[in-house]
């Protein structure tokens, strides 16, 4: 059961980075270049917005609430330029749809920025009943459009949203994570088919919880998919703000649909986080305390993050009190099991199957143990598990799969299949 805070004084503290000094910003999409006034206006708004970011996300990891801050603050070139363009009037649907559900914090920002809800309840960023949960829910949250409960559920929906809203361009914050999953070449290909105004804005940062996908993931490229789909493909670099300004003006300048794979390293400039899976997650204190000294003038957000502590839970569970964790247990117990088997029978008779959650079901023991039978499959929960079902399908030969039990229902006809095909799968889950 999650607790709130111990630091009573947030309550009514004031939130310490002062977002009215965000500049009004006007942008026409037609007009594919930035005056010197623009540009310094919208590398101020940047700026401002990622030390928010890193600020509230790091604030909730300190009081041990997570945070999820890379991807958040990767996003916040894109959004700020595409905001203005809104605000100039271009026929945009106003809502930013993020198929990656954990970057809300992209989404409680904006809300404040809209006047939806106060900063100070970026304060409260995750804590138990504060309206402010780790992924969007639409009615449960001031200012929040659309609910997002995992990876790459939303491109699909936004398709239908593009449908209901002729004359207007649906914008899809995407990722090399979302992208993964098979959902979105379902989709993908509806929207050429139909000539959908979506647009597919993707934070190409090679970072997943696992790892980097262009090393796990051999052969993946998502400015070839993309473009083998049909869809008008371009690739920038995020962090140059004059390329990825002109990219987004073409992209919004007609009604057809569009991709724009917007590469950067996760985190870029936060030293000690920059292109690391570790900024997946949320900052470290340390390290957005370093961030936020080495920008100056946030004295006070530094006090903050450094007195924020943990809150202890008073109360004890039965049946999950006590030293270790089933799931992490899980991967040691089969490391014992494996151990006793030679190389050449683990290889004949057992994979292991990850779906970039590793840590979270206690496969990386397996990993760093056995990596000669391990499967790093991304972020692919279907496709991994009947590949797993198919491994074991003949007698004498075993697979273990892992995933979220909270991403099981993606998988009801391949665990049907599975059945039907007499398959050996072993299945640890973490409840979520």
């Amino acid at each position: 059961m999650p607790v709130r805070s111990s630091i009573e004084a947030m309550n009514t503290e004031a939130f310490p980075i002062d977002l009215s000094k965000l500049e009004p910003l006007k942008l026409d999409p037609t007009i594919a270049a930035l005056t010197d006034a623009q540009k310094v206006s919208l590398r101020h708004n940047i700026q401002l917005c990622r030390d928010a970011i890193v600020f509230f996300t790091a604030l909730a990891g300190a009081k041990g609430l997570s945070g999820h801050t890379g991807g958040a603050y990767d996003t916040v070139p894109e959004v700020m330029i595409v905001r203005a363009f809104i605000a100039n009037g271009a026929p945009i649907v106003p809502i930013f749809y993020d198929e990656a559900g954990h970057r809300v914090a992209t989404q409680y920002l904006l809300s404040v920025l809209n006047g939806a809800m106060p900063a100070e309840k970026l304060l409260h960023y995750r804590e138990f009943d504060s309206g402010l949960p780790g992924h969007p829910e639409k009615l449960l949250t001031p200012g929040v459009e659309f609910s997002s409960g995992r990876l790459g559920h939303l491109w699909a929906f936004v398709n239908g949203v593009a449908m209901a809203n002729p004359g207007k361009a649906v914008v899809l914050l995407g990722s090399d994570g979302s992208q993964m999953e098979g959902d979105n070449a379902e989709a993908a290909r509806l929207t050429v088919a139909k000539r959908l105004n979506v647009k597919v804005l993707v934070d190409d940062n090679n970072v997943t919880i696992a790892g980097h996908p262009q090393e796990y993931m051999v052969g993946y490229d998502l400015s070839r998919t993309l473009a083998g789909y049909g869809l008008t493909t371009e690739t920038t670099m995020g962090e140059d703000l004059d390329a990825l300004y002109i990219d987004l003006c073409r992209a919004f300048s007609d009604a057809l649909p569009h991709a724009l794979v917007i590469k950067r390293p996760m985190a870029p400039g936060i030293q000690g986080a920059e292109g690391s899976p570790e900024a997946h997650e949320v900052l470290k204190a340390a390290t957005a305390i370093q961030y936020l000294e080495s920008r100056g003038g946030y004295r006070r957000a530094v006090e903050l993050l450094k007195a924020a502590t943990p809150a202890k839970c008073p109360l004890t569970f039965k049946g999950s009190s006590g030293v270790g964790k089933n799931r992490d247990d899980f991967g040691k117990i089969i490391n014992g099991i494996l151990d006793g088997m030679s190389e050449a029978q683990r290889l004949q008779s057992v994979r292991v199957f990850d779906n970039d959650l590793e840590g979270s079901c206690g496969l990386h023991h397996i990993r760093k143990s056995h990596p000669e039978i391990f499967v790093r499959g991304g972020i692919m929960e279907r496709g991994n598990f009947s590949a797993a079902a198919g491994f074991g399908s003949t007698a004498g030969k075993q697979s273990i799969y892992g995933t979220f039990s909270a991403f099981l229902e993606m998988c009801v006809s391949e665990i049907t299949m599975a059945r039907l095909n007499f398959s050996n799968a072993l299945q640890p889950q973490r409840r979520r």
